[in-house]
């Protein structure tokens, strides 16, 4: 099983999918971690606002986020390896570093 962790920076809600001006990424992000196999992937998403204790006890967290500060956020981590910071992967470019060759949207 793979673990995917996010760790996001703040917003307005766990997965910043509200308001009136929707970044169009994260419903994607939304939508696709939604549709992962719960058996194959273990997805812990983190928001900084409602969970910031969690940023402290991950160690990686903590440290780029003392030296680099709060614009480090978006972090990704796959399996406890970073893949992607400071901004959010495309679903491709996160399928791709899951091991998934490619994915297919649920409607």
């Amino acid at each position: 099983m793979k673990i995917l962790k996010i760790y996001d920076p703040a917003m307005c809600c766990p997965t910043g999918v509200c308001g009136t001006d929707v970044d169009t990424r994260l419903v994607q992000l939304a939508n696709f971690l939604n549709t992962l196999d719960k058996s194959k992937f273990e997805v812990n998403r983190f928001g900084l606002t409602t969970e910031p204790g969690e940023y402290v006890a991950n160690s990686e967290v903590a440290r780029i986020l003392k030296e680099e500060g709060v614009d480090s956020l978006p972090l990704f981590f796959v399996d406890d390896e970073l893949v992607f910071s400071k901004d959010y992967p495309s679903v491709p470019q996160l399928s791709s570093k899951l091991g998934l060759a490619s994915f297919v949207a649920k409607f």
